[in-house]
């Protein structure tokens, strides 16, 4: 198994945070230690020296989400004299000193004798990921400080509710109002469906552009350590509307919509990231209407729901009610949809499952750990 040095750990979360971009070695050496226990995080370990020693140039092919591999054979010079038992392997940013940037052992260890050469075969050495770090983060990140290409650091980050039952499986969020098209998924009249439109806060298409459950802004500090504490994160309080006019629930015949329902504040925390569930529905336009007239629905339900001017009387289990039982996280790096940067578990399930509550999670529990 292979693991990033505390050097490279920090220069990982503060590249992918935002706070420093990191820049790749033009080239990455293959290093032998001698140390049973291979090199370790803070560079420690016996790399042999003498001898005929020197650390070798090494390439890799392109990365995919789930590993990366040398895609040419390494031979060492010939020994001129017994070299010890070599146990690991670490990749370096120099041919000699530079920084230590991975590490891990060979699946056995070999003495290397006077007048022998230690070979490594293409594909010997190889990563995957751990921890929180997700495919798209592996990928680019492995291309970047082994291949040296190009990863642009994401310019914010976003942090992101997950029911699904675990990290590895598909992220399942709660249903947002997408303010770049004016829309949410799905289209079925259905208890679930209708809740999950009054929950996003779908209104007058794309003007009125908040509602509901939306992804918190979290901005991280510097790494240390192999981790970054989260500096702060931003709440759309009470998850009304971004509008720029006056408020006006007047009905506009014209286009279907009621004239405008509000407005947001914007809240930033420092020892939290919240998310507040709405106070009451969120009016539905277009053509979501119940009974005649166009006029959208406001009824707020939890077991029933106003439907085409009919009841649906079948119980909404609590699990598909407001924003249902929240399991996991993730953060992104974007507002609406993106790429999935980090999943995790919640110690314990969060039950989110009412009106006039809040989804709450101290700072100290969003750390960032590199592995």
């Amino acid at each position: 198994m292979a693991a990033m040095s505390d050097t490279l750990e920090t220069s990982f979360l503060d590249h992918v945070t935002g706070n420093a971009a990191y820049s790749a070695p033009p080239a990455v050496y293959l290093g032998l230690t001698t140390s049973s226990g291979g090199f370790a995080d803070g560079d420690t370990g016996t790399e042999i020296v003498g001898n005929g020693y020197q650390r070798q140039a090494i390439t890799f092919g392109a990365s995919s989400t789930s590993s990366i591999a040398s895609n040419v054979a390494v031979t060492f010079p010939r020994s001129t004299a017994g070299q010890g038992t070599v146990y690991g392997w670490g990749l370096f940013s120099a041919q000699s000193a530079g920084d230590l940037l991975y590490h891990g052992m060979f699946s056995s260890s070999r003495a290397v004798l006077v007048d022998e050469s230690f070979y490594v075969a293409s594909g010997a050495i190889s990563l995957t990921p751990s921890g929180a770090m997700q495919g798209y983060v592996f990928q680019n990140w492995s291309n970047l400080t082994l291949r040296n290409v190009a990863w642009a650091q994401p310019t914010a980050l976003y942090f992101a509710l997950d029911r699904s039952a675990s990290p590895s499986s598909t992220f399942d969020e709660p249903i947002w109002h997408d303010h770049a098209t004016g829309t949410i998924s799905g289209s079925t009249q259905t208890a679930a469906a209708i809740n999950e439109r009054q929950v996003a806060g779908l209104i007058n298409g794309a003007a009125e552009t908040y509602g509901g459950y939306q992804r918190s802004k979290i901005a991280f500090g510097e790494a240390s350590a192999g981790t970054a504490a989260m500096a702060h994160s931003v709440t759309r309080d009470d998850g009304l509307f971004d509008n720029t006019a006056a408020r006006s629930i007047a009905w506009d015949s014209a286009n279907s919509r009621r004239v405008n329902s509000g407005a947001t504040t914007f809240r930033t925390w420092v020892d939290r990231v919240e998310f507040p569930i709405p106070q009451s529905s969120y009016l539905v336009v277009g053509a979501e209407t119940s009974g005649s007239g166009g006029v959208p629905y406001t009824t707020v339900f939890s077991n029933s729901v106003d439907s085409g001017g009919s009841v649906i009387t079948t119980a909404l289990p609590a699990s598909e009610r407001i924003f249902g039982t929240i399991k996991n996280w993730g953060i992104f790096d974007a507002e609406n949809d993106g790429n999935c940067l980090f999943r995790g578990a919640f110690t314990s399930a969060i039950s989110a499952t009412e009106w006039y509550d809040v989804v709450r999670i101290p700072a100290s529990d969003i750390a960032l750990v590199a592995a």
